[in-house]
């Protein structure tokens, strides 16, 4: 008897030994994220994942998808790893919470922190690079090639079987299983061609982009003070009221949230300088812009030099490489991120990244104000925007990938990117071991989505299923169950009303007319362009007043749009008669008393859908 329960006793042990050193023991560290290399077998120029640009995002992947073990390539066309941080003086950085079950989540984990810290942080472009560099130096599966240029794809289908790259030596061919367009301007993508639009073309305005921003450098800045201001007094907002009061030289010229990052003992790199309106697709455009950018910035430190005591004996130093630009082509996914998607707090079962960043159509506003769209709890971005409709074996990074024109002011903002970058490397390893390519992954079964999910969390990456909802300020009320939020979805999809970052959107809110008149013709503009016309400008131009908005002006507004003849006073009934407006939010409205926002928003969007 005692040799059977000892026999059971060994049992048990080693079942337990076995449960903790291949269950739970890989659940405690990161390294079971790594694979065995001598279970794949590559030629001398072939690779698992190879990835095209040294910007943040790409150097994430790269990373992750190395410290697997699996044999990566990284291809730069710079002499070195500063990407667009160098080159454009980006100097702070800001990692993301987000809000999950009332409780705010650090977003930006893994390789972010390990670059930029927990925190807000300020650094210098040879901070950066510094910090780079150790990172890469400790990877032994990551090869890089710099200054390359990728000249020809090979394709078989919709799979890329390899590329010639064009460095310093001469033209070399290499094989990868899995590629990773990390460059600003989608290089890759763009010979395979990848179909994708520009800028805000989305929403029907051509040519039109997000401001460029031009961030510089000024010495001579008493350091110093400005710390023992910040001890006494929120400096911060002083400098920004100083600033307020500055007299910009360019029309074009914008500051938006201005701030200072000190760099060392007399320096500093401020930023928030925009050049609104540039058509980034035009290099002539792009140098004026540049010049007119410079002449700022130099009248503005001439500014802060007779204004601030701390600046009394700067001068400025250095201007950026080149403008950072947030915008330029985005090209078309399996699944197209919209703005609904992040007014919904949408928990998709593919994401490989949250996001919390406020949705900003700021670049519709010519002066120095936000104009934000909403702010989302927290959301996630889903495989299927990072991979391409014409190939299978590709991942896209950057505020290019499958996102919405508004929607990539959220999902590409820089934090989002590098994190995005990490999930991205990590899903090119486990491509590979499944032996799918990553439009493969997106056709398993619900258990194998959390499985590809569960890899990329326990590669660092934060990830967690949430149900969260936007409230309705001073409310319990989730926005998505109130009567107007179809009409509100569709006016944040094109950036036309702004609820802040309280995503409060005055839904009880009394109108005005000249606010009513202000909004249906930009609906018209944007999702009607071709029903407007001169005529409907001149007829709404009577109603641009500051004038409570009353039912029967409301309906004598949305047929003088329409061109639509009715008697005097007769407005509402006209409506009725003609259905143009559905009953039930004509019922909301009394010929003389007051029209709240919530009712605006489903009368303009319904007037526009009637054309």
């Amino acid at each position: 008897m005692k040799r059977e329960n000892l026999i059971k006793n060994l049992i048990m042990a080693v079942l337990i030994f076995i449960t903790l050193f291949f269950g739970v023991r890989p659940l405690l560290t990161r390294s079971h994220t790594k694979i065995n290399p001598n279970e794949f077998s590559f030629e001398a120029n072939e690779y698992g994942t190879i990835v095209i640009g040294s910007e943040p995002e790409g150097l994430a992947a790269a990373l992750a998808s190395a410290r697997t073990g699996l044999k990566t390539l990284l291809i730069t066309g710079d002499e070195s790893l500063g990407s667009y941080i160098k080159r454009c003086m980006i100097s702070k950085m800001d990692p993301q919470q987000g809000l999950i079950d009332g409780k705010k989540v650090l977003l930006n984990q893994g390789i972010y922190q390990e670059i930029f810290g927990k925190f807000n942080v300020s650094y210098s472009s040879l901070d950066y690079e510094n910090s780079i560099k150790k990172l890469v130096e400790k990877e032994k599966s990551l090869e890089i090639i710099y200054n390359g240029i990728i000249t020809e794809v090979m394709t078989e289908g919709k799979h890329i079987k390899s590329i010639g790259v064009e460095d310093p030596s001469g033209i070399h061919y290499y094989k990868g299983r899995v590629f990773i367009d990390a460059t600003q301007n989608g290089d890759l993508l763009m010979l395979c061609g990848t179909p994708y639009f520009n800028g805000t073309e989305d929403l029907g305005i051509p040519d039109f982009y997000s401001p460029v921003e031009f961030n510089f450098r000024v010495s001579g800045v008493d350091v110093d003070t400005l710390k023992k201001s910040r001890k006494v007094s929120n400096f911060i907002d002083e400098f920004q009221l100083v600033l307020l009061n500055y007299e910009k030289v360019n029309p074009r010229t914008k500051l938006l949230r201005p701030s200072f990052i000190i760099q060392n003992d007399d320096e500093l790199v401020i930023s928030g300088l925009q050049v609104f309106g540039v058509n980034v697709d035009d290099e002539n455009e792009l140098h004026l812009a540049y010049q007119e950018a410079e002449e700022e910035a130099i009248m503005l430190t001439a500014f802060l030099k007779n204004t601030l005591i701390a600046f009394k004996d700067c001068t400025y130093k250095e201007s950026p490489i080149s403008f950072f630009i947030p915008e330029y082509r985005h090209f078309e996914s399996r699944y197209k991120l919209i703005v609904t998607d992040i007014l919904e707090n949408r928990d998709f079962p593919d994401k490989v990244a949250l996001c919390s960043q406020e949705v900003d159509a700021s670049k519709f506003v010519d002066k120095n104000i936000e104009y934000i769209v909403a702010k989302p709890n927290v959301y996630s971005i889903p495989l299927g925007s990072l991979i391409p409709v014409n190939l299978d074996n590709v991942l896209m990074l950057g505020s290019k990938a499958g996102f919405s024109s508004l929607a990539a002011t959220s999902a590409g903002s820089i934090p989002t990117r590098i994190t995005v970058g990490e999930a991205a490397g990590l899903v090119s390893v486990y491509s590979n071991v499944r032996d799918l390519a990553p439009a493969g992954l997106l056709e398993l079964p619900e258990k194998d989505l959390k499985a590809m999910v569960n890899y990329i969390k326990r590669g660092g990456v934060m990830l967690t299923d949430f149900e969260e909802s936007i409230l309705i300020p001073g409310t319990e009320d989730k926005l998505t169950d109130h009567w107007s939020y179809q009409y509100i979805k569709t006016l944040a999809e094109y950036g036309l009303i702004s609820g802040g970052r309280e995503n409060d959107f005055k839904l009880d809110f009394k109108a005005s007319q000249e606010l009513m008149v202000v909004l249906i013709k930009n609906a018209m503009l944007k999702i009607k362009p071709e029903s407007y016309e001169i005529d409907v400008n001149l007829s709404l131009k009577p109603y641009e007043v500051q004038k409570e908005l009353t039912g029967e002006t409301s309906g004598a507004i949305i047929l003088d749009a329409l061109s639509i003849p009715f008697e005097p006073g007769k407005a509402l009934q006209t409506l009725k008669d003609m259905g143009i407006i559905p009953i039930d939010i004509l019922n909301r409205l009394e010929p003389e008393g007051f029209v709240t926002m919530d009712t605006v928003y489903g009368l303009v969007i319904e007037a526009v859908n009637y054309m």
